[in-house]
């Protein structure tokens, strides 16, 4: 497992063990922030980033690599933040924060089993 990929990252954080918060930097105004995790053991992330009032889980599969992200435009996307990150015991996880222009695909993505992981 290593941190997810993003052509211009602001904030990156893992491989870890356990609950971690990592910092990201502003941007431009007119950018999104795009947020990408990968875990592998049985559990759920709980990722919180405040400044964009956003939350949501990482379900983690217990012997398969899972990649989750979201994609945030909203009217405080180009503040720099905190992202929060609650990992239960035997979860392994890395998380990434990226600006870029915005993509014409639906704001959450999820990759599985099977589906490139």
């Amino acid at each position: 497992m290593s941190v997810p990929e993003f052509g211009n990252p602001v904030g990156t954080y893992g491989p870890a063990r356990g609950s971690a918060v990592f910092d990201y930097a502003a941007g431009g105004r007119d950018l999104p922030v795009s947020v990408s995790f990968e875990c592998q053991g049985t559990g759920t992330l709980q990722v919180r980033i405040p400044v964009l009032r956003a939350a949501f889980p990482v379900e983690c599969d217990r012997g398969e690599l899972i990649a989750k992200g979201g994609e945030f435009a909203v009217s405080t996307s180009h503040l720099a933040g905190t992202v929060h990150v609650s990992a239960p015991p035997g979860v392994t996880w890395a998380g990434a924060v990226g600006r870029a222009e915005p993509e014409k695909e639906p704001s959450i993505w999820q990759r599985g089993p099977g589906e490139g992981s």
